[in-house]
């Protein structure tokens, strides 16, 4: 282990360098190489999902006394800022940019084995290491800066489309519930401590906010298998997307930001964090209505007019809006099902001795089995659409990960 014992003056004059090295290394690479449009694009998303893991995954450092922090200036829930945008910044566009070509395993690994194994742990004060500190500086690495770049590959090449928009929601998700509740009480008052909140809490606001995860995630999903597309506009669908919760609601991930807000809030009993639902609400106002109409009414202009026409931006219908009938082959033993699905609108059940099938003409890619049968309830009503998602969000996120395993499979 090297022990470098520098001068706190040094110290500070790496912490900066550790936000300013990153965003020179960007902007070189951004400029000498020309980068198009694309990849710039891919580095913006390495970003965006580093700066939102970083935070969650450094947070959680903490709390298992891995390591933390000294110094009280630009600290963010006992953070320092500054590292963490620079640290975002490097494990990201920077060395996607630099090493375009290289596996981001093989990028950080001489990283892992030779900074941190060597110097971590002779940082103070700049960082203090705690008796686990390596075992915290793995997990960084695994579920922050390796996929982040995998992230920028995987968009800049268009592939592996559905884990590009697992990582892109999961890097909304610390957005939503992580880094934006700790600016607000960072400057309006409040705190993380979910320790002290009663057991009660805990089981009213768990199930509230997965029925409001649930419905921006079923959007997430619905434009990666029907639209082909990320629900990020820099990387957009190629279909408009009117079917599953779509058929509902126009804005879905807004709404379910704007009801995590409230959920989360009321939690953390914190009226400012209840107050950035109206954030979402500004953001449709604004960004969303501008972007439909200078792109999506570009886009799609035989089919976007009449489905914004018939379908409400924040308060969902009660029943779907179907301008098109789906088809339901329905295996003879789901007969509860088939009574239950009397009431559906725009869909046709048939019968079937084969394994069930969901077809609709507004989709490219069909459903089978159980995951037909969950489509088949998106028919019925609002309730019913939420509950079918929250079975089907995990059940083709499995499938897909089934498929792609077996395809690598000799």
């Amino acid at each position: 282990m090297i022990n470098l014992a520098l001068p706190e003056p040094l110290m500070l004059a790496l912490r900066w360098a550790l936000l300013l090295g990153p965003l020179a290394l960007v902007l070189f690479m951004v400029r000498y190489r020309e980068l198009p449009r694309r990849t710039q694009v891919a580095g913006l998303f390495a970003f965006l999902y580093g700066i939102s893991m970083v935070f969650v995954t450094h947070s959680i450092a903490l709390y298992f006394d891995w390591w933390h922090y000294g110094w009280d200036a630009l600290m963010l829930n006992g953070l320092p800022a500054d590292i963490m945008v620079g640290g975002a910044v490097l494990f990201g566009p920077g060395l996607y940019f630099t090493f375009p070509r290289t596996a981001p395993l093989m990028i950080c690994l001489p990283i892992i084995i030779g900074l941190h194994g060597t110097v971590f742990s002779s940082l103070e004060p700049l960082v203090i290491a705690g008796p686990n500190w390596f075992l915290g500086v793995l997990f960084v690495f695994a579920t922050a800066h390796i996929p982040a770049i995998y992230l920028a590959k995987w968009t800049e090449e268009d592939r592996y489309l559905p884990l590009r928009c697992a990582l892109l929601a999961i890097m909304t998700g610390g957005l939503i519930f992580a880094i934006l509740p700790a600016l607000i009480m960072q400057e309006m008052g409040g705190t993380w401590d979910l320790l002290s909140k009663p057991f009660w809490s805990y089981a009213l606001t768990l199930p509230l906010l997965t029925l409001t995860s649930v419905i921006g995630l079923s959007a997430n999903q619905v434009l990666c298998l029907q639209g082909k597309g990320t629900p990020i506009p820099l990387d957009p669908t190629k279909r408009l997307v009117r079917t599953g919760i779509y058929a509902y609601v126009s804005n879905p991930m807004q709404l379910s930001a704007a009801l995590s807000w409230l959920v989360l809030g009321l939690f953390l009993q914190n009226i400012w964090i209840m107050g950035a639902a109206l954030m979402a609400w500004v953001f449709v106002q604004g960004m969303v209505r501008w972007h439909h109409r200078h792109d999506l009414l570009k886009r799609f202009p035989k089919g976007w007019p009449n489905y914004k026409e018939n379908v409400p931006e924040w308060i969902p219908r009660w029943t779907p809006w179907t301008p098109n009938t789906a088809t339901l082959h329905l295996a003879t033993d789901h007969r509860a099902l088939r009574r239950l699905l009397r009431g559906a609108k725009g869909l046709t059940v048939q019968q079937t001795e084969q394994l069930s099938h969901y077809e609709n003409p507004d989709d490219v890619t069909a459903y089978s089995g159980t995951a037909a049968c969950l489509m088949a309830l998106t028919h019925i009503n609002f309730a019913w659409t939420v509950f079918a998602y929250t079975a089907l969000i995990p059940l083709l996120g499995l499938a897909y990960l089934a498929q792609a395993l077996r395809s690598r499979m000799p």
